[in-house]
């Protein structure tokens, strides 16, 4: 059963890398189908869904900290 948490937990983790990981996907995309350069998107993306980055990084926190708990 503790394996299960710890597996959870991680799940948790990979979760909270989302918001980092998906305005790179989404500017790649994007840079197919329409004119925009990879940098720009990012930076428009983060200015405008900035509190994605905040949730991403208490949910990664809030991981960390179940997966070292012993």
């Amino acid at each position: 059963m503790p394996e299960i948490k710890h597996h959870r937990w991680k799940l948790l983790f990979l979760a909270g890398l989302v918001p980092f990981i998906l305005p790179i996907v989404i500017g790649l995309y994007t840079m197919t189908i329409e004119s925009w350069e990879l940098f720009d998107w990012i930076v428009l993306y983060s200015f405008v869904y900035w509190p994605t980055y905040l949730a991403g990084l208490i949910v990664i926190v809030i991981s960390l900290i179940g997966i070292f708990k012993k």
